[in-house]
């Protein structure tokens, strides 16, 4: 099935929503799995639904941005090795590493019963991709399968994926919920601004990678807040 630019660029209005989703099946299948198995079982079965939900479609942007970054080599080099489908060994370990830091994170929030963050975390990390999105260019000069998700053209989502976000960080976790959002828009902002010093600007594998990395740490803040209250 294709889909015309227009479309593609529409999606992202989408995409806290489509998070909150998965948030919600995320609660709800921690919820149930913790009748039969313990926190640090349950804990990386929710990193796996995650996984199995996407199809690994961002982990293999990670990797693979990974491997580009790694290479230490200019910006076309690095696009190239970038579109290389094969995963390095430094692309192999930092996908380890967020996994394990994930598992690590959700094991700790699934033992507290902690459902609202599992609802929230999945959500903010898609509205992270949005400000990247909005605020980038696209690498490639020739173009590429992330350009129609990828500049200026793509800030009117904005107004549909903000408040979306914004709406449930308030609602969901309140006030911190709220410093949840505005840390994800800083973030976001600087590894945009980073990334365009970097590459000449970002790729879809890098906005896949950005949303991995941001919602392991919202997992790993939320945790780390979770048992301050608790």
């Amino acid at each position: 099935m294709s889909f015309k630019e227009s479309e593609l660029k529409a999606s992202l209005a989408f995409f806290p929503s489509i998070g909150l989703l998965l948030g919600c099946l995320l609660a709800g299948f921690d919820s149930t799995a913790r009748a039969l198995w313990s926190p640090s079982v349950v804990g990386v079965m929710d990193v796996a639904l995650l996984a199995f939900l996407t199809r690994g479609l961002h982990l293999d942007g990670l990797a693979d941005t990974s491997d580009a970054l790694g290479s230490g080599a200019g910006p076309e080099k690095a696009l190239s090795i970038m579109r290389d489908s094969h995963s390095g060994a430094l692309g192999i370990l930092v996908l380890i590493l967020v996994l394990l830091l994930k598992s690590s994170a959700l094991v700790v929030l699934s033992g507290m019963g902690a459902w609202e963050v599992m609802l929230l975390c999945p959500c903010l990390s898609r509205w992270a991709l949005n400000v990247m999105a909005s605020s980038s260019i696209y690498a490639r000069p020739e173009g590429g399968l992330g350009k129609a998700f990828v500049g200026p053209g793509t800030r009117w989502t904005l107004a549909l994926a903000g408040p979306t976000a914004l709406g449930a960080a308030w609602f969901i976790r309140g006030l911190w919920g709220i410093w949840f959002f505005a840390g994800v828009v800083v973030w976001s902002l600087l590894v945009s601004l980073w990334f365009k010093k970097r590459l000449g600007g970002v790729t879809g594998d890098v906005l896949g990678g950005h949303l991995e990395v941001s919602e392991t740490l919202l997992f790993l803040c939320a945790a780390a807040v979770c048992k301050i209250n608790f």
